[in-house]
Parts: structure tokens; sequence; C-alpha cells
């Protein structure tokens, strides 16, 4: 039988203005609600909105002595830009799971197998037709990202979602979170990429509970989370 791995290393990337820092907020503080340990380092430089940048996120049942990684179990990206500087380096690493936006990431030079194993999905499209709100993608790829990790509890994320939303957002975020684990659900239930075949299931956390809480070692809980 595979397992799963005691931390999940996950790296979302975009552009600026696409929310990325906090979608890995979000997902940060709903695991540190369903238990888990949790820590967040974002790229700081001379990202102005529409270049490139990056959200590096660290999830465990241990305390997490080091919080940096070079290479993610799974890779978020939401634009060209972003693709060009994280995400195709990764592309044919058996250990590394890709989640893009099918239409913001044009995957020109990616065919084959490869192609097969990196999950596209319409998660812009889905947040302009289905909610209404261009700006919940973030909140609907945070869902799809906790899906394929299985450890954190859809309502450990509305709730976080909510808490940081402005009022009039409340519930379109509600709605992104609830559609982005759907989204995921019908991907992996319709395919199967290659690296979630794997002996160690990359990207999914070792914890898994039909309602998404409790932790299968005894005594581990705690929380710790830096930006």
């Amino acid at each position: 039988m595979v397992s799963a791995a005691n931390r999940v290393n996950v790296r979302l990337s975009g552009s600026g203005g696409q929310g990325i820092a906090l979608a890995a907020t979000v997902l940060a503080e709903a695991a540190l609600s369903s238990e888990l340990y949790a820590t967040m380092l974002q790229e700081h430089g001379p990202e102005a909105r529409g270049g490139a940048t990056r959200a590096d996120l660290s999830l465990s049942l241990y305390p997490i002595a080091n919080p940096q990684f070079q290479v993610p179990d799974l890779c978020l990206v939401l634009s060209d830009k972003a693709w060009t500087r994280f995400g195709e380096r990764l592309v044919g690493q058996k250990d590394v799971g890709l989640v893009v936006d099918v239409d913001r990431v044009g995957l020109v030079d990616v065919s084959g197998p490869e192609r097969e194993s990196i999950i596209a999905l319409p998660f812009e499209e889905a947040a302009k037709v289905r909610i209404g709100a261009k700006v919940v993608t973030n909140m609907i790829c945070a869902a799809s990202l906790a899906r394929l990790i299985e450890a954190i509890s859809v309502e450990s994320l509305s709730e976080v979602a909510e808490r940081r939303s402005p009022p009039a957002f409340k519930e379109k975020n509600r709605q992104a979170i609830k559609l982005g684990w759907q989204m995921m659900d019908e991907y992996l239930d319709a395919h199967a990429p290659s690296w979630r075949l794997s002996g160690n299931q990359v990207g999914r956390l070792a914890r898994v509970a039909d309602n998404g809480g409790g932790v299968d070692k005894e005594g581990v809980a705690g929380s710790a989370l830096s930006a």
C-alpha cells in the first residue's frame, strides 16, 4: 500500500496581484486549525503587479525545523511568467506535482506523458463564470490544493477564508472554497496523475480522515506559522 509523507512542501506562484500570498496564508491558517504545523515564506523582491511572485508553504505532522526547500512536492502556477520562472524546470520530475491554470499557462513546449501528468484546470474562468468574481480565483486554488493534500478540512478553509474576507466577499469566498474543492475532487475521480501513483503519493500528507480532522500519530498537535 502506498504511503504519504509526514511533510508536504507547496509552492504557490503567479503574477503580482493574483493573491498568491493570501492563498498561502489561508492554507497555512487552516492547517493550524486542523492541528498541523505550518510555515510560510513569501518571496520579497522587485516583483510589482504583473511580475512573477511566489509563496512557499510547508505543512507537517511535526514541528518544522527549517521552512526552506528547493524543490516543492506541489507547485501551483497561475501565469506564464511564473511558469517560466518557477514551473518549467519542474516538468518531468516524478516527485513533483504540477497544478496550473489552463487558461493562464500556455504549456506550449510540454506534450505527451509530461503534459498528461500536469493538472490543468480553469481556475480563473470558474471564478468569473460560476461565482462572478475573478478576485476569488486564489481561494478556488487554495481549496484545490487542500483537496490534493488531504489533511485540511474544507470547513477550516471556509472559516479562515471568511475571516480574512471583507464583508462584501465573505459569501463569494465561501463559494470559492467549495467550488475549488469540488473541481479537484472531480478531476481526481476522472484522472490519475503519475505522481499520485508513485511510492510516496506526492503531495499527500500522512494524516487522512474522512472528516479532514484528527492526526494519525497520537499526541501530535500544535502550530507554528512564520511569514
